[in-house]
């Protein structure tokens, strides 16, 4: 082995290739090094991993929010994530913001695969599509906000986790009012029933109101592909909606 790696080191030589080494270990970007160990797990969306020395730097998960202390579902959702990162390494990646007012570290959490082709996991994905935690984007911190909305949407309407162990007593942030995100891109006709009257009324992305009105599955809100499908649904166009839009 020594007489080839010496053969072609040579001949890289002759041919005026040289500043080359050959790589006896292969890593092909699909293997995290950057990794850190998890100290302690606070809660449902936060856990501290070993700064220098003797520092301690607190996590906060981007993207979704779980129980507080004293809330239905609280220790459940903190021994959810002590389990899942329980002698794990975890992979850290930046949004926009830093810290928060707490001074936590703002970040995107990986458990990193640990070969090439295996994929790594999404812990706010994990949270969310069990029922543990709640898809929460804050700006400007939203980059998977489209991804994860539609766990969080399955989670809710299969009664997984909080969504069925704390009926009539919902932690805060989950009582709050659903605004599910589309599944596909390419459907994205908003259709809303009203808490007035019971109407049911849709939106096209250019109504005025479009941005105001909020889907929440378990009220029989959802996204349409077309018209027509919103209209066979038994929902209508919004007034709002026809100053813009010409009858047919």
């Amino acid at each position: 082995m020594v007489a080839v790696v010496a053969a072609v080191t040579a001949l890289l030589a002759a041919s005026g290739l040289t500043g080359y080494k050959l790589v006896k270990e292969g890593n092909y970007g699909g293997v995290e090094k950057n990794l850190h160990g998890v100290v302690r797990v606070v809660d449902g969306d936060t856990f501290e991993i070993a700064g220098k020395g003797a520092e301690v730097i607190t996590v906060r998960i981007l993207n979704m929010s779980a129980p507080d202390r004293g809330e239905c579902y609280y220790l459940e959702s903190k021994q959810a994530l002590t389990d899942l990162l329980k002698n794990k390494k975890v992979k850290l990646e930046k949004d926009v913001s830093g810290v928060d007012g707490y001074n936590r570290f703002l970040r995107h959490v990986f458990i990193s695969s640990e070969t090439e082709d295996d994929d790594n996991l999404i812990v706010a994905k994990y949270m969310i599509e069990k029922g543990f935690a709640k898809v929460q984007p804050v700006l400007p911190d939203v980059r998977f906000k489209t991804y994860l909305a539609r766990f969080g949407t399955l989670a809710e309407e299969e009664k997984l986790g909080v969504w069925d162990g704390c009926k009539g007593r919902l932690p805060k942030n989950f009582a709050e009012t659903t605004n599910a995100q589309p599944e596909n891109e390419d459907c994205l006709i908003k259709g809303n029933v009203s808490q007035n009257n019971g109407e049911k009324i849709y939106f096209f992305p250019e109504c005025p109101s479009y941005s105001q009105a909020k889907i929440d599955p378990s009220k029989g809100e959802r996204y349409f592909c077309t018209e027509s499908e919103a209209q066979s649904a038994g929902f209508k166009l919004s007034g709002g909606c026809t100053t813009i839009f010409k009858k047919k």
